[in-house]
């Protein structure tokens, strides 16, 4: 009786920024070369990115967590591995002494922790010494320098004029706009 051999996951390393396009040309292959029982998933680990224009405008874009590797769920075979491997873009098989290295289910668990850890990074230009106008609360429409910058919490501190003294105020990033 044959064995049948399972499916596992590989790291491909790409030309970075070329993620996306290798993973629609690898699908594409595969349904090409007759591969889909060889083939099973490619997978770019992206994540969400929120970041704010000046404006005070929210941009949701997803940035890639491993810029310049893609992992590949597949059974090898020569010829699986020989269409993946010279597709366009393909660098290098994450590999030892010419045979692919499946991922340890370890290193895929803490893979998908991460993901779900960075399930929405924000991110800001705002920095320390901007000008920014309160676009909401008490101050609204007054014009103050920015101190601090915390990202973690989407909050920035503000020195305002407050019965002739400067008073340190925190606002949450929806809350002001920078020139």
């Amino acid at each position: 009786m044959v064995k049948k051999a399972k499916a596992e996951w590989y790291v491909i390393q790409v030309v970075s920024g070329t993620e996306e396009t290798v993973r629609t040309s690898l699908l594409q292959r595969k349904e090409r070369f007759g591969l889909e029982d060889h083939i099973l998933d490619v997978f770019v680990p992206m994540h969400d990115v929120i970041s704010r224009k000046k404006s005070g405008e929210k941009v949701k874009t997803q940035k890639n967590i491993f810029p310049g590797y893609i992992l590949v769920q597949m059974v090898v075979t020569n010829e699986s591995w020989y269409i993946v491997r010279n597709t366009p873009n393909v660098t290098w098989f994450l590999w030892a002494w010419n045979i692919p290295v499946p991922v340890a289910w370890e290193e895929l668990d803490r893979l998908k922790w991460v993901l779900k850890d960075k399930a929405q990074t924000y991110s800001t230009n705002f920095k320390e010494g901007d000008r920014a106008i309160i676009v909401d609360g008490p101050f609204e429409w007054n014009e103050w320098n920015i101190t601090e910058v915390d990202e973690d919490k989407w909050l920035v501190k503000v020195n305002i004029n407050l019965l002739g003294r400067d008073t340190p105020i925190e606002l949450e990033f929806s809350q002001i706009k920078t020139n």
